[in-house]
């Protein structure tokens, strides 16, 4: 009996404080970038929820990890003999981990073909005009949504200000070209790449709650308003 009615007046309790909006959120966002996957790992760093001593109960925690990858390829036909049907590519992979957390990513991206013809004399000089040469310009994709987490409150809950940590690594970052058959792959062939680019952005979204003893207090201060 004595569970039943501590059950009761929680429900009670928690029924009044949804009633006058006492659940909150607050939302941090941070993000790393890479040019190449050489690069070792970084962390992104946010801010724990701080429950003040314990006067906050952090009730859920979203975590939503988001990619996008770009690069600007140009290429040039060197070869004095046969022309070439040419696409820039890219690829973008990467893993992220943090508390309760496990995201990852892969996409690809290709542009349009474009036919290019034989060598017109400028040789090893890399000159990215047509007929011979081709500026594909930005190719990119994102932001995109890899993955949405509801990971254990109690991870990401300290007692005062913290910080969490979500360690992103990028597996495989490609910036290359491919070749349609016929005529197939130029024997001599220029890529230049700028701005090669891989971010992961990662959001934590905080619920919260006023600690039980304060919900209390507001539900008998409730009661003896409606007695009155």
């Amino acid at each position: 009996m004595r569970r039943s009615l501590f059950t009761s007046a929680l429900v009670a309790v928690l029924g009044f404080s949804s009633s006058l909006g006492l659940a909150d959120s607050i939302k941090y966002m941070g993000q790393i970038s890479f040019q190449s996957d050489l690069q070792a790992p970084a962390n992104v760093d946010l801010p724990s929820f701080d429950t003040q001593g314990g006067a906050l109960t952090l009730i859920s925690v979203q975590v939503e990890t988001f990619h996008s990858g770009a690069a600007e390829p140009a290429g040039d036909n060197d070869d004095p003999f046969q022309g070439a049907r040419a696409s820039a590519r890219i690829i973008r992979s990467w893993t992220s981990t943090g508390p309760g957390v496990f995201a990852f990513g892969n996409r690809t991206v290709n542009s349009p073909f474009v036919d290019l013809t034989a060598d017109n004399g400028d040789l090893a000089a890399f000159d990215a005009t047509p007929p011979d040469g081709v500026d594909f310009g930005v190719l990119g994709y994102g932001p995109e949504l890899a993955n949405t987490t509801n990971p254990a409150p109690g991870l990401y809950a300290t007692p005062g200000p913290g910080t969490v940590s979500f360690t992103v690594t990028p597996t495989l970052m490609v910036n290359d070209t491919q070749f349609e058959d016929p005529p197939g792959t130029p024997d001599s062939w220029q890529l230049e790449v700028e701005n090669p680019d891989l971010t992961v952005k990662v959001s934590v979204t905080y619920t919260w709650i006023p600690e039980p003893a304060t919900l209390s207090l507001l539900a008998l201060g409730a009661l003896a308003l409606r007695r009155r």
